[in-house]
């Protein structure tokens, strides 16, 4: 399955070391497979600290049974 990660970096490998505690559902690193979700919250978080917006994207596996 394909999922995307918006930020102001490209991000080889995800890390939850530089996740916030008071996100939605805690610290982790949040993805969706909604492309054009990703896109608005990359070019909005670009804005709010003035910096380029990059679109991160990964392969995961479909069981997750592992996680």
């Amino acid at each position: 399955m394909i999922v995307y990660h918006g930020t102001t970096m490209v991000l080889e490998k995800p890390d939850v070391a530089f996740s916030k505690n008071y996100l939605d559902f805690g610290k982790g690193f949040y993805v969706t497979t909604y492309q054009e979700q990703t896109e608005r919250w990359a070019l909005r978080k670009g804005v709010r600290k003035q910096m380029s917006s990059y679109i991160n994207e990964y392969e995961m596996a479909d069981d997750l049974t592992s996680l």
